[in-house]
Formats: C-alpha cells, sequence, structure tokens
C-alpha cells in the first residue's frame, strides 16, 4: 500500500511539474526559424543509441541517436542554410560500423560544398581512440586541444576465463556447443584460448585492424605504411601528431568554434546549432512519397518486450518486435520494410518467433531489407535471414553461427556450505535444469539432442536463405565470427553499406526509381507521453541506471553476465561470445 501511495504522489507531482513546463514553453514559444547561417554541432563523445530514445528519457537530458546524426547529416547537405559542421570527439563510443556509415554521410556532406571540422581534446585520451579518429579522419580539418593525446593505438581484445574461479568455488559449469568456434562457453569452461578461438580472434583483429588503417590513410592521403608507422608508437603526444600529418591543427574548443562559424560566414555573435535543434525546425530527411517501415531490433534477442531490465541491458523483445512487423504488414502506405539489427543474439526460440514474422511480411508482399549495425552475430544473424537482401558495414561482427545451452552446477559449493539437497524424481530428468546437481547421463544425452536440433536447424536456415549447399553452409558456420567484408566473400550477406544503401535497395524492391521520395517511419510508433508516464508510474517503465554508480564494475558484467544467465537458465541459446575489444 505505502508501495502504491508512493508512485501516486510522485505521478502527480511529475505531472504537475510536467503542466508548467508545458504551459511556459507554449506561451513563450513562437513559430521557430532557421538563421540563414547554420553550422551544424554534432556530439559524438558519448555512444550513439540504435534506434529511438523514449520521451520520457529525454526530460533527464537529451540522448543522440544514431539515426538523428545520420538525418542531420543528410538534411544539412542539402538546405543552402547549412554552411557546414563541428563535430566534438573524446574516446570511443560510436561501434565500427556506426563510424564506417558515418564516414560515408560525412564524405557525403563535404562532396555538396559544405566544409567539416572536428575537434577533440583528447582522441581517446587515457583510453583508446581508434574509433573516434578514424571517423574524425573523414573531416576536411582535424584540430587537436594542446597537450591532447592522438590514442589511434591499434586493437586489443581482453576477455575473461573464469574457469580458474570457478574451480575455487566448486561450481561446476558444464554448458555444451556447436561447434569449434562457438567459443561463448570457452570463458566459464577454460582458462585460456583455445586453438580455434584464438585464430578466430587474430583474425577478426587483424581485418578490423587493417580497416582502421586504409580508412585513415585514404582520407588523409597518408601512405599506410605511415598510418601503421603512427599506430604502432601511439598514443601520439599533440606535437607528434601534427608531425605524422593526422592532426591540421592544435587549439581549443572556443577557437575551433569560432573557426566554423568564420567559414560559415556567420553574422557576429552567431553560434552553432545542435543536430536535434536543428531537425526539430528543418525536420528530417525522407519525410514525403511512399512510406518505408523502420523496425530495430537491438540488443539481447529475448521473449517479451524490448526494454532495458537489470543492469540496463538493452533488449530485443520478440513480441515487441512481432507486434511492430505485423503493424507495418497490415499498413497498405507501407512498400517495404527496414530491418535494422544491432544484436549479439539470444534466445533461439524468440529468434525464430521474429524470423516467422518477417518470412510472413515477405509473404504478404512486404519485401524485407536487413541492415547490420555494429553486430548481426548469432541470433541477431539468425533474424537476418529472413530478408531479401542483408547489408552490413565492412566492420559489422557478423556470423557466429551456433548454440550453445547448459547450466551451473552449485552443488559442490552448496555441499562446502553445508547445505544438502534432498531429492525426490518422479521422472529420469524431472530435475534436468536444476543447479543443485550436474547433469547425468540422460540429461547429457536430451542437453545434446537439443543442441544438434537447433543448430541443425540453423544451418538449414543459412543454406535455403543464402543459396549455400549444406557443406558451404557449415563452412561458414562452426560458431566463427567474421567481419562485415569476410561475410560478403562467404555470401553470408549481400552488400557493405549502411542505412543508406540498405534504403536504396528496399525502394528497388518497392519497385520505386532511386531518387524517389519516400517516408521513412519508424515501428512501433512511440507511446504517448502519458502512457510512458503511466507506465513509470505502475513499475512498467525503463528507469533510470541508479546502477550506474557502479560503472567500474561494468566492463567486467558486461563480459559474463550473458555467459551466467545462459548457463543458469539452460535455455538454448544462439549468442555471440564475449570479443572484449578495448572500448
Amino acid at each position: 500500500m505505502l508501495r502504491f501511495f508512493v508512485r501516486l504522489f510522485a505521478l502527480i507531482g511529475f505531472l504537475v511539474v510536467a503542466a508548467v513546463v508545458t504551459g511556459v514553453v507554449l506561451a513563450v514559444r513562437h513559430e521557430p526559424s532557421l538563421p540563414e547561417t547554420v553550422v551544424l554541432e554534432l556530439d559524438l563523445r558519448d555512444p550513439l543509441a540504435e534506434g529511438s530514445v523514449d520521451r520520457l528519457g529525454s526530460f533527464l537530458g537529451h540522448e543522440t541517436t544514431f539515426q538523428e546524426v545520420l538525418d542531420a547529416l543528410e538534411r544539412g547537405r542539402t538546405d543552402p542554410r547549412v554552411k557546414g559542421m563541428l563535430a566534438r570527439f573524446g574516446g570511443d563510443g560510436a561501434s565500427f560500423a556506426q563510424v564506417q556509415e558515418l564516414r560515408a554521410a560525412v564524405e557525403r556532406f563535404r562532396a555538396s560544398g559544405r566544409f567539416a571540422i572536428a575537434f577533440a581534446e583528447s582522441y581517446g585520451d587515457t583510453g583508446a581512440g581508434n574509433r573516434s579518429y578514424l571517423l574524425a579522419s573523414a573531416f576536411d580539418e582535424v584540430w587537436m586541444q594542446p597537450l591532447g593525446l592522438l590514442g589511434l593505438t591499434g586493437l586489443s581484445a581482453q576477455i575473461p576465463f573464469a574457469r580458474g574461479a570457478l574451480d575455487k568455488l566448486d561450481i561446476q559449469p558444464q554448458v555444451l556447443q556447436r561447434e569449434e568456434y562457438k567459443s561463448l562457453a570457452d570463458s566459464v569452461m577454460r582458462t585460456d584460448f583455445t586453438p580455434a578461438h584464438r585464430e578466430m580472434m587474430e583474425s577478426l583483429l587483424g581485418d578490423l585492424t587493417n580497416q582502421i588503417v586504409d580508412g585513415v590513410a585514404v582520407s588523409r592521403r597518408l601512405p599506410s605504411a605511415a598510418v601503421k608507422a603512427a599506430m604502432d608508437r601511439a598514443p601520439l603526444i599533440d606535437r607528434e601528431a601534427v608531425d605524422a600529418k593526422l592532426v591540421d591543427r592544435l587549439g581549443y574548443a572556443d577557437e575551433a568554434r569560432e573557426e566554423a562559424l568564420r567559414r560559415a560566414g556567420a553574422a557576429p555573435g552567431a553560434d552553432t546549432m545542435e543536430a536535434a535543434d536543428y531537425l526539430d525546425i528543418a525536420g528530417p530527411p525522407n519525410r514525403s512519397g511512399p512510406t518505408i517501415a523502420l523496425i530495430h531490433a537491438t540488443g539481447t534477442i529475448t521473449g517479451g518486450d524490448s526494454g532495458k531490465p537489470g543492469l540496463g541491458e538493452v533488449t530485443a523483445g520478440s513480441e515487441t518486435i512481432v507486434s511492430a512487423i505485423e503493424d507495418a504488414v497490415d499498413d497498405p502506405d507501407v512498400k517495404a520494410i527496414l530491418f535494422r539489427i544491432d544484436s549479439g543474439g539470444g534466445s533461439v526460440t524468440a529468434s525464430e518467433t521474429i524470423r516467422r514474422a518477417l518470412v510472413k511480411a515477405r509473404q504478404s508482399g512486404k519485401p524485407v531489407i536487413a541492415t547490420m549495425g555494429g553486430t548481426a552475430a548469432s541470433g541477431g544473424y539468425w533474424i537476418a535471414l529472413a530478408a531479401d537482401r542483408i547489408v552490413a558495414s565492412p566492420a559489422t561482427v557478423t556470423g557466429s553461427i551456433g548454440v550453445v545451452a547448459g547450466k551451473m552446477s552449485v552443488a559442490g559449493l552448496s555441499e562446502r556450505l553445508g547445505v544438502h539437497w534432498g531429492v525426490l524424481d518422479t521422472a529420469p530428468n524431472a530435475g534436468l535444469w536444476s543447479p543443485f546437481r550436474p547433469f547425468g547421463p540422460a540429461g547429457e544425452e536430451r542437453l545434446n539432442a537439443i543442441i544438434d536440433s537447433s543448430y541443425s536447424t540453423f544451418l538449414s536456415h543459412v543454406a535455403e536463405a543464402r543459396h549455400l549447399t549444406p557443406e558451404q553452409a557449415r563452412d561458414a558456420a562452426k560458431g566463427r565470427v567474421w567481419t562485415g567484408t569476410q561475410a560478403k566473400t562467404l555470401g553470408l550477406i549481400d552488400e557493405l553499406g549502411g542505412v543508406d544503401t540498405a534504403l536504396t535497395l528496399a525502394k528497388q524492391a518497392a519497385k520505386l526509381a532511386p531518387d524517389a521520395p519516400v517516408t521513412v517511419t519508424g515501428y512501433p510508433r512511440p507511446k504517448p507521453l502519458i502512457r510512458e508516464i503511466l507506465d513509470l508510474a505502475s513499475g512498467k517503465g525503463d528507469l533510470v541506471e541508479a546502477v550506474a554508480v557502479l560503472a567500474g564494475l561494468r566492463p567486467a558484467l558486461a563480459e559474463l553476465a550473458p555467459l551466467v544467465k545462459a548457463a543458469r537458465s539452460g535455455a538454448v541459446e544462439a549468442r555471440m561470445p564475449p570479443l572484449g575489444l578495448e572500448r
């Protein structure tokens, strides 16, 4: 009862404040307009969210989305009022795939005759700055603050192997996987890399490193060998970065802003304009013509609704995604579906539920184009198989075609603590998933049968969707993780590119001209604000991450939590292993 009244008064207080704020805004707000000279300012220091951000959360501060940045650049390059842009950089917030898509957007922006200035106090500072600098190098002028560091240090992978700790605790991990490259279970079953695991990681890191070096070399008009030499020496102090021709100017944030406004020919007293503010007034691109539905599958694939349970782990709920697909199919204005995936996998059954909904969408006459973000692996790749065409960035992490299942037996730990469990079973496998005893022979037989069935289904989906023989499908599978470039060679994807490339393919599939105007609409449609408020009051809403105070523990938790969750639940998972790439 006390909890109810706390929520009730919180709701009343929130509504009162919201009403006052809304009234003030409406009272003073006039029809907004843009100045004749606009310099866009992009803040790329923090991670860019895939998908939409709930409006209730936006009251606590605007969170920039990846699509918002793309939209601002696309809209701005055709707006005569927009003269250029200034972007702020820091650490490696964006994923490799996002960086590559943004580089292409920046190049289109510059090709329209507009300037682009990149500024950072440090590119990475005391951490890695590979991705942030790779994106900054696509700008026509790169600034760094004096005493800043250029962290183009190359890639590092740090993967936890917890078997030693589990042995000390008398916890017995019993996790099975298919096949040798499916290394998710290695983190709890082993103390170091297997040869296959090491080979996969070295190949992945090598390809991504080459993409960084080649991208920077092309943008900065430098030999690849010179970029690699700078990487081997990094982090570079300010003058070293200038001497290596990786940074154009040393200066401060206010000086970079003044230079951007000067290049734009702005009037005295003018200022830059944030991407969100610009889009609020100018409107996004792709807002007229036939509708293309944009649906996101972001985070761990689960049953139920999408959300942020636990420590803020984003989930792609099958019920939410299927409902969005069905709404898009039922809408006669929708001519095609863009399906954006950024997921390392999750539940096999939830993945199959989503795949089935996409198959039905295609059967209804709605083409589906999958576009992969930073990751579309394991269950994330499973759901992509239902698309007519699959697009991935060169650095997209994909593949990991395999399954894993098992549990953690804490019987030894329990006995050590003096807790003994009396057992009564009505059938041989009645306690199959109990964490308080290990699998017996009958349980191991059932577990192997379940995994083999799921893996066989996965392989058949791959072979059928990608027009491969069973042998070719298995050679590309074996649980191995690939970059987008490698996946293209293997026939696992159709095109290299981003949302822009996928949108062109969606138009083609919908029998529209490549330059035809379209309206890109997100599904599911955003909840009304009042509904989000009521959900919060009832305990259903996404609350702010109070556990963010544990930030120092989050990197390790992020790597190990999926393993513990999968193992304790006994569920069959199509989940990518931890890659441990340095942030």
